[in-house]
């Protein structure tokens, strides 16, 4: 008895001592959670999720405004990119391309519709007018490699059709970058887990302290400073140096990942080689031994001699023995280029070719760039013909292309503001008067409204949208509808879930007399929120286009709100036997022809109705 009562102290012991030992083991756990639900319940850091839902539009994903904090250590350095809203649930039919990238892709200096995503966007628009597109960029300025896999990773279970990638530039001062101020060391495993644990508000508050006590150097976080001055910390990067490697190798890693990741998913990817300013954009550090300067001096001595093709390769090794890497490196379009090649999903976009092809002698210059590696609209426009050519090369779109758009005709008729172009003419000036460029750069006062616009959204941080609000008002004054559409189809291109914008534009190309543009944003205004007023004015469009079989189908929806309207099955019957008349036998054409003109002319449609008259007229 004695035996069994030992036996339970010593097993109950044990339990204790056993209960103890998991407590101890748990206890900090206990605590750092604790921790962070404080954290949380104080509201102290921000959710860090790719996607939040849009309040505007309920039914909507847009990306987190606060997104790019995982990625920078001082989260003033953090920057916002573009805000498009796509629907949760991916509707049948839409094709759902997702961008990634750096400042380049996300349109800097003009942003919205500069960007080459939205020249893309604008083209698909009226190339396949049945089809919706959900272009979403999810670029960010400052940003590099390690912000393109990490995002790329998780855009799987959006259904994306395609991803676009254009980025390189920055490895050494972007996020996260071999040298910039925001290196977390050069062990990518290490840097991508700190990048999943700043979810949690606990690591976001040690890093927000480690940087308020031990941040010594104002520069990195001095918003006075231009972001490139704040970012770059180790400005000597020489050929061949470690750091010079360390940036190569990142980027070779985290591209060949999410390149895998996409694939190993069935979900293509379009990976551009990269450009910059070749000719006209000197060196910023020279090193003593191989000065980038005097390469570059004699690069233009050749040039002006019309050694063309050595000018060129000398262009270009200026460049890369530029000590401050903001102009990416030869050997990373060479990785572009290999990457492209190990996976049978992944589609080389060669935007530098195309870019040689449109400038003088194949260098790359002020023609299209604006400094070191932005493109002007010139440019932005052959950064998104590059796109399309492999767009178009991977045949996504079921439907066949409804005629055609060439780049000039694109560039002619992309909705581009004048304001537009000027801010971005504005915000290079203002960029280039500051450090790493330094230049002596006078504003010349803005002539008119339009360079008045853009001026303020430059310099004194104008609203793009009240910028727009300025420009129709004026346009409207003064009876401008040409100028009118470019800004109804700008803001168009900015809000593509509101259907009141697509209908506006409709409504003014009907001024210049575009029924194929006209059909095409109406109809897309109809897809958003269908009525019976929209269709109505759809039916008289396609009847004057003499699309039979459109008509009737806005005839039919009106018959599913309206089932006994006896006008609406006299006019469908009427369309009936004309989409008959049409096929009629050569030697019945005169009679179809005039039955064909009486039911246009009943049907409001005169001028098609006197084009038939005439057909009957001259037939035999």
């Amino acid at each position: 008895m004695t035996g069994e009562v030992k036996q339970k102290k010593s097993t109950g012991s044990s339990y204790k001592i056993g209960l103890f030992k998991v407590v101890a083991v748990l206890f900090p756990f206990i605590i750092l959670l604790l921790l962070e639900l404080a954290l949380r319940l104080f509201g102290y850091g921000h959710n860090l999720n790719l996607f939040v839902q849009d309040e505007q539009h309920p039914d909507c994903f847009v990306v987190n405004p606060h997104l790019s904090e995982r990625y920078f250590t001082i989260t003033e350095n953090a920057t916002i990119g573009n805000f498009e809203s796509f629907k949760k649930q991916k509707p049948k039919g839409t094709v759902r391309l997702f961008v990634l990238g750096e400042s380049t892709t996300i349109g800097f200096p003009y942003m919205h519709n500069g960007s080459f995503h939205r020249w893309l966007k604008y083209r698909l628009l009226q190339l396949y007018p049945e089809t919706d597109f959900e272009v979403i960029n999810l670029a960010f300025t400052a940003v590099n490699s390690y912000t393109v896999r990490d995002i790329g990773r998780e855009l799987i279970p959006y259904q994306p059709d395609a991803v676009l990638i254009y980025c390189g530039h920055n490895e050494y001062y972007g996020a996260l970058g071999a040298a910039s101020t925001s290196n977390l060391g050069h062990n990518s495993t290490i840097i991508r887990a700190l990048i999943a644990l700043k979810q949690y508000r606990l690591i976001q508050l040690l890093f927000n302290g480690y940087h308020a006590i031990f941040s010594h150097n104002g520069n990195y976080s001095d918003v006075h400073k231009t972001l490139m001055e704040r970012m770059a910390a180790d400005q000597n990067i020489p050929v061949n140096s470690t750091v010079y490697k360390s940036g190569i190798n990142q980027f070779a890693e985290n591209i060949n990942a999410v390149c895998q990741t996409l694939s190993n998913h069935s979900i293509p990817a379009l990976l551009s080689t990269i450009v910059s300013n070749e000719k006209d954009l000197k060196p910023f550090i020279s090193d003593s031994k191989q000065s980038a300067m005097q390469v570059f001096l004699h690069a233009n001595e050749e040039y002006a001699s019309g050694k063309f093709t050595q000018a060129k390769a000398s262009f270009i090794q200026a460049k890369e023995l530029d000590l401050l890497r903001f102009r990416a490196p030869e050997a990373i379009n060479r990785q572009i280029i290999q990457i492209s090649k190990r996976y049978p999903l992944v589609t080389l976009v060669d935007s530098r070719r195309v870019f040689e092809q449109h400038s003088p002698h194949g260098i790359i210059d002020k023609n299209t760039m604006l400094e070191h590696v932005h493109p002007n609209l010139n440019g932005y426009a052959l950064l998104s013909e590059a796109f399309f050519q492999a767009l178009s090369r991977l045949a996504l779109f079921k439907l066949p292309a409804s005629g055609s758009m060439t780049l000039t005709k694109l560039k002619d008729q992309m909705p581009v503001t004048l304001a537009d172009s000027c801010f971005g003419a504005y915000s290079i000036a203002l960029l280039r008067k500051q450090w790493p460029f330094n230049e002596s750069i006078v504003l010349a006062r803005p002539v008119g409204t339009e360079e008045t616009v853009g001026y303020e959204m430059a310099a004194n941080g104008l609203k793009w949208n009240d910028a727009m609000d300025k420009l129709m008002t004026y346009y409207q004054q003064v009876k401008d509808s040409t100028k009118m559409l470019k800004v109804a189809e700008a803001v168009m291109l900015e809000y593509p879930l509101d259907p009141t914008f697509y209908a506006f534009a409709g409504k003014l190309c009907e001024q210049t007399h575009d029924l194929v543009r006209v059909s095409n944003y109406l109809n897309r205004a109809f897809r958003i929120r269908p009525g019976m007023d929209l269709a109505q004015e759809l039916f008289s469009i396609e009847l004057k286009q003499k699309h039979l079989s459109k008509a009737i189908y806005y005839i039919d929806y009106g018959l599913t709100q309206q089932p006994n309207n006896p006008k609406l099955q006299n006019v469908k019957q009427m369309l009936q036997r004309m989409t008959g008349l049409t096929t009629e036998r050569r030697e019945q054409r005169k009679n179809a022809y005039t039955e064909l003109a009486s039911y246009y002319g009943l049907l409001g449609a005169a001028e098609v109705a006197g084009k038939y008259r005439r057909l009957a007229e001259n037939s035999k």
